[in-house]
Order: structure tokens, then sequence, then C-alpha cells
């Protein structure tokens, strides 16, 4: 249903949103879902969640237990692989940020 909802976030015309608010009754909860979700993940093809099995099962029932979140997002519990639009420039962003020069620069040094 999370992802179903981030769909009509991310497409904001007016039949979606009377689509998601047939599911989501609370209109912070909507408006929330198309104005900070829905442009979050627009270059997200899908995958907008994820669920972690807990490793304790619940006590009384012992009913296995799962923690489901957003991911990228802030305070996430793991982070999320970059979009493949984007994994090239992350990547070289966090080469640069650790002082390691990405394999094309270092290229094109060798070769002057």
């Amino acid at each position: 249903m999370a992802e179903w909802m981030i769909g009509y976030g991310k497409d904001g015309s007016l039949h979606a949103r009377q689509q998601a608010d047939r599911i989501v009754r609370e209109k912070p909860a909507l408006t929330k879902l198309f104005e900070v979700l829905g442009p979050r993940y627009a270059e997200r093809e899908g995958g907008y969640t994820r669920v972690l099995k807990l490793s304790k099962h619940r006590t009384g029932d012992a009913a296995p237990m799962a923690i489901i979140e957003y991911v990228d997002r802030p305070g996430e519990i793991r982070a999320a692989r970059p979009p493949a639009s984007r994994q090239r420039s992350v990547i070289a962003e966090v080469l640069k940020k650790a002082g390691i020069k990405p394999v094309t620069e270092a290229k094109e040094i060798e070769s002057k």
C-alpha cells in the first residue's frame, strides 16, 4: 500500500489525489504525501520502502516482527542505494569527500 501511495504522490494529478484520499483518510497525511513524499521520490522508479526483519519475536505469541521504513530519508536505519540515474555522480561526490580522485580524473592526469 505504501508503494502505491507514493506512486499517487509522484503523479500529483487530481485523479491521483482522489484515489489516495480513498485510502488515506487524514488530511495532514494526504498533504504530506503530495507535498513531501511525492517530490522526494520523483527520480526514483520504485522501491520506496524497505522491510527489516527483527531478530526477536514478539513476547506472548512469538510472532515474527519487522520494521517498515521509507528509503532516502533523514534518519533511516540503513542507507539506500541511489537511483541508477544518480549513481555515478553520488560515487564521484563520495570519493571527492574522501580525498580520492575518480578513475576518469586519474587517467586524464596520467595522460598529460
